[in-house]
This record gives structure tokens, sequence and C-alpha cells, in this order.
């Protein structure tokens, strides 16, 4: 598996709180796609699935929390 890593260089893992940094909304990591991306892509990929959002995110768009 891929380490994906937020804006702060922390390690973000599924069921982990995280902010959106854009909104400040608080929301919980629900699982990492990388599809089979080599570490470098997956970090600006979008990949990250957080609870009650459908979309997913770049990890640098995250910081986590907790």
């Amino acid at each position: 598996m891929i380490q994906v890593y937020d804006r702060n260089r922390n390690a973000i893992i599924p069921g982990q709180k995280v902010m959106i940094a854009a909104t400040g909304e608080v929301s919980v990591a629900q699982a990492i796609d990388t599809q089979g991306l080599p570490a470098v892509k997956a970090e600006r990929a979008h990949c990250v699935q957080v609870k009650d959002r459908s979309e997913r995110f770049v990890p640098y768009e995250l910081i986590r929390l907790a």
C-alpha cells in the first residue's frame, strides 16, 4: 500500500480525522485508492475519499487532525 501525506507531511490513513483545507470542513478519511499509481503520482492524484462527500481529494488538500 502506498502511503500518502497531507500538506504538513503527516501520513493519512483511513479512519483518521482530516480537515479540508479550502473549506475548513472536518471529516474522516474513508479510503485511499491509489489504483496502482507510483508514490510520486499518488501524492498529486485525487485519491482520498472522505466521509459524506462524493468527490475525492488530493492528499495535499487535506490536513490530518489527531
